[in-house]
């Protein structure tokens, strides 16, 4: 499985543009780098660690012991609350033309409480408050033909995409005049959908970076020139991976983003791409999940979906934890 997490990209884009601190260290045989991450509350400055894209081993014996020891070493550090491990281990997969019967739901559903039930008894983890991977992802597979994509699209999808070439949206490659025009859609679209965004100071040295690594692209919908939707891709092995979009509903009648995704495809098959990483989405069947509402756009594109066990926290000192926990949880009510 494509390991976006542990690469060299996502290591500069966290330390070089987003200001953490990091370091490396082995765990379940691995070299890994791990992410410092600081909050001050009140008097009180809070640290966790976070490791992503770690793979919990089949020996439950050898996994306990391992991690036993790393709660150890950290145990007494100070501030040191917790330990995020983003686990990249599969329940299953499957295709998303699969039928969505009352049974399969309820069996996705099942499956994955019943992973959780197992993580948090037999290695004393507790569940993740924070997600910063997602429990499933969403792979396509862009080596097939335009016709065969769209033949494998759900009906809805099928034809907001030829309604939007019937309505002549325009695709492009955005150029470097336009990109504070997509931080400012952008920003604007967060205002209404209560979604977070980077600094624009932040969002400059990313561009920068991406840029001189020639390893991105800034696509868009537009009309007469101006942004109705656009995304942020950059380029990784074979994959090209979302990193940030947005899509303004004041255009909701035409289908701006079906559109841009059904674009984007394309253009990655004609330059060599065999996947497309659509990132972050709800887990089967958890209707009350943040994403769920991202992931129904993204099924009905198809596609393969990945479920996988995601984020579970380490506690190191409890009643700080709980503090941490209330804090975040407070905040983005």
């Amino acid at each position: 499985m494509y390991n976006l997490y542990q690469s060299q990209i996502r290591k500069d884009i966290q330390t070089q543009i987003y200001n953490k601190k990091y370091f490396t260290e082995k765990l379940f045989w691995k070299e890994y780098f791990w992410l410092v991450h600081e909050k001050k509350i009140g008097p009180l400055e809070i640290k966790r660690l976070q490791i992503m894209w770690v793979e919990l081993p089949k020996d439950k014996e050898y996994a306990k012991k391992e991690l036993d020891k790393l709660k150890e070493k950290y145990l007494n550090q100070k501030w040191i609350i917790f330990i995020q491990l983003c686990f990249l281990n599969e329940i299953i997969r499957f295709e998303n033309c699969w039928p969505r019967d009352e049974s399969f739901v309820n069996n996705m559903r099942q499956m994955r409480l019943n992973v959780r039930k197992q993580i948090e008894q037999d290695y004393w983890l507790k569940l993740a408050f924070r997600e910063n991977m997602p429990q499933a992802n969403i792979v396509y597979d862009i080596t097939k033909s335009d016709e065969e994509l769209m033949k494998e699209m759900n009906s809805g999808c099928k034809e907001r995409v030829k309604k939007a070439i019937k309505k002549w949206i325009e695709f492009g490659i955005a150029s470097p005049d336009q990109y504070d025009l997509f931080y400012q859609r952008r920003k604007e679209v967060s205002g209404n959908k209560w979604f977070n965004i980077i600094p624009k100071s932040q969002y400059d040295k990313l561009i920068r970076y991406i840029t001189q690594n020639s390893c991105w692209n800034l696509f868009t919908s537009h009309i007469n020139w101006d942004i109705i939707a656009g995304s942020i891709c950059i380029y990784d092995d074979n994959r090209i991976i979302y990193l940030y979009w947005f899509a303004n509903r004041a255009f909701n009648n035409i289908w701006w983003h079906h559109y841009l995704k059904f674009k984007i495809f394309g253009y990655a098959r004609k330059n060599g791409m065999t996947y497309v990483d659509m990132m972050w989405w709800a887990p089967t069947w958890f209707p009350d999940h943040p994403l769920n509402w991202v992931s129904k756009f993204k099924e009905s594109l198809w596609g393969t979906k990945i479920e996988q066990y995601g984020s579970y926290d380490l506690i190191l000192k409890p009643t700080l934890y709980k503090l941490s926990k209330l804090y975040f949880n407070t905040m983005h009510k």
